[in-house]
């Protein structure tokens, strides 16, 4: 009788301990949809992070600040964006996940250009700024009135202290740039 309710004490504990170990995986491991969004980003644009992929395939204007023409965007005390290449064919009132139509670079010593990010725009013309904000990833974009667009980051090459739909990157630097 005793080895009968050791049996049973032990086949219990078993079943709780897999019990906790299952419910616990299923709950960190399984991805949300925004990781699903995200990964389905970082496979969209996997073959254009490099500039001349990224110009082949339509994104070939590069954004200039109105206030001063600068292309490389940087805030001295949030960071910097980087130079953003738009797609005009891809502006519309409904973005996918897997069309930024802005891929973002950053500008390096030697001349060449690192891919950090992109981002997806909406203009006022399209979504009024008097209208409810725009969402992708479980992310509302945010006002630019410099652009008088809608606008949400996403740093998918450089990762960003900030947050990875942070408008600004700390980790991004102009210095090689025309800023």
């Amino acid at each position: 009788m005793p080895n009968h309710l050791f049996l049973s004490r032990a086949a219990l504990a078993t079943s709780a301990a897999l019990c906790i170990v299952f419910a616990g995986c299923s709950d960190s491991s399984a991805p949300t949809q925004q990781d699903r969004d995200v990964s389905s980003l970082r496979q969209s644009v996997s073959s254009i992070q490099a500039l001349s992929a990224a110009q082949t395939a339509g994104y070939t204007v590069a954004v200039g600040d109105p206030g001063d023409g600068h292309t490389c965007l940087s805030d001295p005390t949030l960071g910097a964006m980087g130079v953003h290449y738009l797609n005009t064919s891809l502006v519309s009132a409904t973005p996918s996940v897997t069309q930024p139509q802005i891929m973002i670079y950053e500008p390096q010593q030697d001349g060449t250009s690192k891919f950090v990010g992109v981002e997806f725009i909406i203009p006022y013309s399209v979504v009024g700024e008097d209208q409810a904000p725009p969402e992708l990833f479980g992310q509302q974009f945010m006002k630019n009135a410099t652009f008088q667009l809608w606008g949400l980051h996403v740093w998918i090459g450089r990762s960003n202290p900030s947050g990875m739909f942070a408008m600004w990157n700390p980790d991004v630097s102009c210095q090689f740039g025309d800023r």
